[in-house]
């Protein structure tokens, strides 16, 4: 059974039977905590929910998840389509990534928590949640290639320095080492917007220290364009920074540990096996 639960006036889910029973566990939840489920007339708290039992879900009718969304709904309400269940909302979305050959997302059994990380495989489109805040995303996707190399890298990286002479030896290792993998996330409307600030701050501070760099020719001074080469440098990397999002942990052939998602999605996903 999938369930929702509300913490800080929001609303995140849906996770299982055992999932609650963790969140209980870690403190996230407690007998107070108001929680819900298909079949409940409205949200109850905990204590009230399990002195009456569990509410049994429609008979006849098992819920399913939607693969776009990630929500669940009676049978009657999914289309099967390329072998997967699409509900009504999504339908769209879905045919529109058939149509285009673009990756299809797959059921929540492709993604597990490991810690703060997410866990899932290579070219995986993410449930139409929020990494962020487990809110709707309304079909938004930001599509990012993650890249990891082994902690031997910077010591390759660090020998690459010293030993001249074995540089480019070095830098083709380097470069045979990495690995690197691509992964389609969803971000609610609020996160794509702040998101869009903080490129747009960024492009501010490269535009200023062009400027500056630009004012030796006016000014006849180079203090100024030295300072702008810095701040040039910082936007790039403070550009670079805000619009990852997530990066990758670690990335083997099978599967790919991402840091970024917020414990709100985590809370959501199965603990990862480890196998």
């Amino acid at each position: 059974m999938n369930w929702f639960y509300a913490v800080n006036d929001r609303k995140n889910g849906p996770v299982s039977d055992s999932q609650l029973e963790d969140l209980i566990r870690s403190g996230t939840i407690n007998q107070d905590t108001l929680i819900w489920c298909e079949g409940m007339a409205d949200w109850q708290p905990m204590r009230q929910v399990r002195n009456s039992g569990t509410p049994p879900p429609v008979i006849g009718d098992p819920s399913r998840t939607c693969v776009e969304c990630g929500r669940t709904y009676p049978p009657s309400e999914l289309i099967q389509i390329h072998h997967s269940s699409v509900c009504a909302a999504c339908k769209p979305i879905f045919l529109q990534r058939l149509s285009e050959g673009a990756a299809l997302p797959s059921s929540a059994v492709n993604f597990w928590r490991s810690g703060n990380l997410v866990v899932t495989v290579n070219k995986m489109v993410f449930p139409d949640r929020c990494i962020k805040c487990n809110q709707p995303a309304h079909g938004y996707r930001l599509k990012r290639t993650l890249y990891w190399r082994p902690p031997v890298y910077y010591l390759l990286l660090l020998l690459c320095i010293c030993m001249r002479f074995f540089g480019l030896l070095i830098l083709i290792i380097l470069a045979l080492v990495g690995k690197k993998a691509t992964v389609e996330i969803a971000l609610c409307p609020e996160h794509q917007a702040a998101r869009k600030k903080l490129i747009t701050t960024a492009w501010i501070i490269i535009g200023i220290g062009v400027l500056l760099m630009l004012s030796v020719i006016v000014m006849q001074n180079e203090i100024p364009a030295v300072i702008g080469i810095f701040v040039f440098l910082f936007g790039g990397f403070f550009g670079a920074i805000a619009s990852r999002c997530v990066t990758a942990a670690k990335i083997t052939k099978e599967n790919v540990w991402i840091k970024g998602a917020k414990e709100q999605f985590l809370s959501t996903l199965p603990d990862w096996p480890g196998i």
